[in-house]
Order: C-alpha cells, then sequence, then structure tokens
C-alpha cells in the first residue's frame, strides 16, 4: 500500500516538473499576420497606380479629313451629357474634361487609363440626315487606344497612338501627364463610321491630335511610384526657363 502512495507521489511530481517547463504560448504581435492569410507583398518601386485628379484634353481633326468630311457633306458638333447636339463651326475640335483614372510605368511607357467627361462629338451627314454620336471616351494608355461608344452602343476602339516614354510625359513638378499624339483611326471603326453616316469619308489615316494635360495626386513621390530615375535639379531648371515642361510640351498650351 505505502509503494502505491510512493508511485503515485512521484507520477504526480514529474507531471508538475514538465509543465512548469513548458513555455508559455507567445502573445500574438501586432506585426503578425492572423493565421491563414499572409502578409501583403510590397509593390515594387515603379508599379503603383498614380490617380488622376482631373484635368482636360484638346481633339483636334486633322485638315485633310475635316476636308474630306466636308466635301461629303459631313459635319461636326458638339454633344453634351445629356445628348444635346449643338453645331459648332470652328476647325472641328473637342476639349474634353478629365473625371478620372490611373497612371502606371509600363514597361518605361506611360501606362493606365483615362476616363473623360460624358460629353463628345456628333457627326451629321447633311445629306443623309444621318447622325452619329461619339460619347464615353477613354485612353487605354497601356494598350495605346483610344475607346469610344457610337450611339451609345458598346465601347469599341476608334484608334490608336504611339505611348510615350514615361519619364518625357511626366511633369513632376507640376504633378501632371502631359500628352501631344497622333491618333490613326481603327479599320473597324472607320467601317462602322461610314456604314452609320452613309458616306466613304473615312478611309485610314490620321483621326485626331490629342493635347492632354491630365492632373496627378499630388501626395505622391512621382519619382519613385512611377520609377522615373533622379533628375538633376539644373536640368529641370534650364527645361523651365527654356519654356518647356516634363513631356517635352511647351508651356502654355
Amino acid at each position: 500500500m505505502r509503494a502505491r502512495h510512493l508511485a503515485t507521489a512521484a507520477a504526480l511530481a514529474l507531471t508538475t516538473a514538465l509543465l512548469a517547463a513548458t513555455p508559455a504560448p507567445a502573445e500574438p504581435s501586432a506585426t503578425t499576420p492572423p493565421s491563414g492569410r499572409r502578409p501583403a507583398p510590397a509593390r515594387p518601386a515603379g508599379h503603383t497606380e498614380v490617380p488622376v485628379e482631373g484635368g482636360s484634353a484638346r481633339f483636334a481633326t486633322p485638315p485633310a479629313l475635316l476636308a474630306a468630311l466636308k466635301a461629303r457633306g459631313v459635319a461636326l458638333a458638339d454633344v453634351d451629357a445629356r445628348g444635346t447636339v449643338t453645331p459648332h463651326h470652328d476647325s472641328g475640335g473637342i476639349s474634353l474634361g478629365i473625371k478620372g483614372g490611373a497612371v502606371t510605368n509600363s514597361g518605361g511607357k506611360v501606362g493606365g487609363e483615362l476616363r473623360f467627361a460624358d460629353s463628345g462629338i456628333a457627326l451629321v451627314n447633311r445629306t443623309t440626315k444621318k447622325v452619329v454620336k461619339v460619347t464615353g471616351f477613354t485612353v487605354d494608355l497601356g494598350r495605346g487606344t483610344l475607346r469610344a461608344q457610337l450611339n451609345h452602343g458598346p465601347g469599341m476602339t476608334v484608334g490608336t497612338f504611339t505611348r510615350p516614354a514615361i519619364a518625357s510625359a511626366i511633369d513632376t513638378h507640376a504633378a501632371a501627364l502631359r500628352m501631344d499624339t497622333g491618333i490613326t483611326v481603327a479599320a473597324s471603326a472607320a467601317a462602322k463610321l461610314n456604314a452609320a453616316l452613309g458616306t466613304t469619308g473615312f478611309t485610314g489615316g490620321p483621326l485626331l491630335h490629342a493635347r492632354i494635360d491630365a492632373a496627378l495626386d499630388r501626395s505622391v513621390d512621382l519619382g519613385t511610384a512611377l520609377n522615373l530615375g533622379h533628375r538633376p535639379a539644373s536640368t529641370d531648371a534650364g527645361r523651365r526657363s527654356a519654356g518647356v515642361v516634363g513631356g517635352g510640351v511647351p508651356l502654355g498650351w
């Protein structure tokens, strides 16, 4: 009987010793991610999307295309956000506000997207009385395409352009994206425009000339976010004194 009591006491003593030697569970750290979740990887420099906070663009019709359309009785007009068509008598250009988007560095060239105001341009065939409203403009900077809707249909590519280098298109001092580029009509868009208007005015070649000035988020370090590299202050100052900003576009345009 005494031997049984001694064995029981020894077992209890061993259990107590083992429990005392076992380390207590670590308190969860504020930096330790919850169980089953991995920490979000840091985004490498140059791959950050910089928000677009406004700006405007001017789209002008090349003189040769404007003359070809006029010869076929096609006139240009403005379309407001409600779809109201208002004729105008200038060189065929329209100005659109930029309502959003983002800019990225895509392989050393401009990437991202620009979204424009809901207004647009109308093409009016005075002979056939047909009207085509072109609205819902967006610029896919990564693909180098201008997209829009014809008569509120599905979005389609209406033209293409050469993507500029990111370093030359960004004005870090003004926190702006500046582009001055020609847009070539897409073959499918030319066919649809001709069919909708009952004309043959669109035969390929230049469609529009775009001058874009997009305001970027000023709270972002553009040099780091877009991987622009180091620009000597003397170089920037010299270019500003010569009336040229980051994109090589004269000031005041």
